[in-house]
C-alpha cells in the first residue's frame, strides 16, 4: 500500500554520512523542508555507524574542508577541541617518512583538527538537528525514484515496519556513499548509465586503539610511515583520538597477510620503512584487542558530466560521485567543496535542468586533481590495475622530486603542503622559484 506525502519546495536526501549531511545543511537554507533518508537506526552516540564501518578507521579533515565545517557550522573546531580534539600543526608535530626520507620539521601555520570520524560526524548530526527544517527517516531503504518527463520529481522508501511511502521532492540529492545507488535507480527506469572510470589499487587497512603508547618519549602527534614502492607495500599511520587515545593503522596494498591480531599486528609494522613505528607501540597498552580491518578494493568515478540526457533533479555527491584512495585523506573535505558548491549554484536561481548539468560538471572539476594525485601514487605499487592517464612516469618523477625536497626546504614542504589540503592546484609547484629549490643538488641525510 502506497501512501503519498506532498510539500511544496521540498529536498530529499539519500544517505547521512558526512557527505549527506553537509548537502542537507547546505539545503537547509533553500527548501522549506529537507528530509533525510538514512538505512541505519537513530545513533545514540558518537560511535561507526554500521553503513560507514570505514568510521573505525583514521581519518583526516583537510584544512580545505575544515574551513568549510567552520563556515556553514560556526564553533565547530572549539567544540571538538572541548570534546578532546587535538589541534596538530602539520608540519611540526607531524613525523612522515615518504620515498626514503623525512619531512622537515617546522611551524607551518597550517594547523588540523585530530579526532576520530564518529565524534566529528555526532557533532554535526547534533547541529543539524537544531535545524528546524532538517527532518531524519531513520531504518528506511529507497527503492526507486520515479520520474515525470525526463525530471526526477518523487523517491519510494521502505520503512523498517515494510510500509512502502512515495515522497515527493523539488530535488533528489544521492548521497549514498559506495552503495552508488543511482546505478540502480537510473538502470531500472531504463536511462542511460554514465560512464565510469575504475582503478583496481587492493588497498587494506587494520587499526587498533590504544590508550598509551610505549613510554619513550615522543616530539611527535603524529607519526606517518607511507610505503616506498616498488620494493615496499606496506605503511602506517599513528594519529592522536579523543580521550588522549591513539588510532595506530596499518595499511598495505596487494597484500596478502593481513594483521588480524596483536602479534600480526606487532609484526607486520616492525616491517614498515618507520623505525619509530614499532618503537611507538610494542610495549603500548590498547584499550582492545580486537583489530578492525576495513578493505578499499578500487577508486572509483562517475562521469555524469558527460551525460547529455540525464535526468534532472537528481544530483549526487560525495562517495557515490568519486572514491578517491582513502590514504590521502581527501574524501570528507571533497564532501565539503562539493556542498558548497551546491551552495553556490542554488544561490543563482538556476532551473532544475541547468543545475543539474552545471553541478555534476563542477563536481567533476573538484576531484579532478584530487584523483590525479592519489593515482599518480597508487600507480607506484605493481598491484595497481587501470587506465594510466598520459605523461604519467613524468608525474611520478616529478612528484618524488617534489617529496625528496620537502625534506630539507621548508618553502617546497609548505607548498605541497597547500596542495595536499587541496588549498592550491599541483601546478604551483612548477613556479620558477620553487622549480629552482626541488632540482636544487643536495644529500639526502642518511635515515636514523
Amino acid at each position: 500500500m502506497y501512501s503519498k506525502k506532498e510539500a511544496a519546495n521540498r529536498a530529499v536526501v539519500v544517505g547521512n554520512g558526512m557527505a549527506g549531511k553537509l548537502a542537507a545543511r547546505v539545503l537547509s537554507e533553500f527548501f522549506d523542508e529537507v528530509i533525510v533518508i538514512e538505512k541505519d537506526k537513530n545513533q545514540k552516540d558518537a560511535f561507526a555507524r554500521k553503513g560507514a564501518p570505514q568510521g573505525k578507521q583514521g581519518h583526516v579533515l583537510l584544512k580545505s574542508g575544515e574551513e568549510i565545517l567552520e563556515e556553514l557550522f560556526p564553533g565547530l573546531l572549539k567544540e571538538l577541541s572541548q570534546k578532546g580534539a587535538t589541534l596538530s600543526d602539520f608540519a611540526g608535530d607531524l613525523t612522515w617518512s615518504h620515498h626514503g626520507s623525512h619531512k622537515v620539521r617546522f611551524e607551518s601555520k597550517v594547523s588540523i583538527s585530530q579526532q576520530s570520524r564518529p565524534l566529528l560526524e555526532w557533532s554535526i548530526q547534533k547541529r543539524l538537528e537544531t535545524l528546524p527544517n532538517i527532518v531524519f527517516r531513520y531504518s528506511c531503504k529507497v527503492q526507486n525514484l520515479l520520474y515525470r518527463n525526463n525530471e526526477v520529481d518523487r523517491v519510494v522508501i521502505e520503512e523498517q515496519n515494510g510500509n512502502v511511502t512515495e515522497i515527493s521532492a523539488d530535488l533528489i540529492i544521492d548521497a549514498s556513499g559506495a552503495a552508488a545507488l543511482h546505478t540502480k535507480w537510473l538502470k531500472d527506469s531504463g536511462f542511460r548509465m554514465p560512464a565510469k572510470t575504475e582503478i583496481k589499487v587492493d588497498l587494506f587497512y587494520a587499526s587498533m586503539v590504544y590508550r598509551k603508547l610505549s613510554s619513550k618519549t615522543r616530539d611527535w602527534h603524529s607519526l606517518l610511515s607511507y610505503p616506498a614502492p616498488p620494493l615496499l607495500n606496506r605503511g602506517g599511520t599513528i594519529s592522536p583520538l579523543e580521550e588522549n587515545h591513539m588510532l595506530v593503522t596499518l595499511i598495505g596494498y596487494g597484500e596478502k597477510n593481513v594483521p588480524t591480531d596483536r602479534d600480526s599486528f606487532l609484526q607486520y609494522s616492525k616491517t614498515l620503512d618507520e623505525p619509530d613505528f614499532f618503537e611507538a607501540i610494542k610495549a603500548g597498552l590498547l584499550r582492545s584487542e580486537t583489530v578492525q580491518v576495513y578493505r578499499f578494493p578500487s577508486m572509483r568515478r562517475f562521469h555524469f558530466e558527460r551525460q547529455n540526457n540525464a535526468p534532472s533533479g537528481l544530483l549526487v555527491i560525495g562517495d557515490a560521485f568519486c572514491r578517491v584512495d582513502p590514504v590521502f585523506a581527501q574524501g570528507m573535505s571533497l564532501a565539503a567543496m562539493e556542498a558548497k558548491a551546491l551552495r553556490t549554484l542554488l544561490s543563482k536561481g538556476l532551473s532544475k535542468k541547468d543545475l543539474t548539468k552545471k553541478f555534476h560538471r563542477k563536481v567533476s572539476r573538484i576531484v579532478d586533481m584530487p584523483w590525479l594525485i592519489a593515482l599518480t601514487e597508487d600507480f607506484r605499487f605493481s598491484t595497481t590495475r587501470g587506465y594510466k592517464p598520459a605523461g604519467l612516469p613524468f608525474l611520478q618523477w616529478f612528484v618524488k622530486k617534489v617529496s625528496l625536497a620537502c625534506s630539507h626546504d621548508e618553502k617546497v614542504y609548505a607548498q605541497f603542503i597547500r596542495v595536499l589540503h587541496l588549498k592550491s592546484h599541483p601546478v604551483s609547484l612548477a613556479k620558477p622559484s620553487l622549480l629552482a629549490r626541488i632540482f636544487r643538488p643536495t644529500i639526502v641525510k642518511p635515515r636514523r
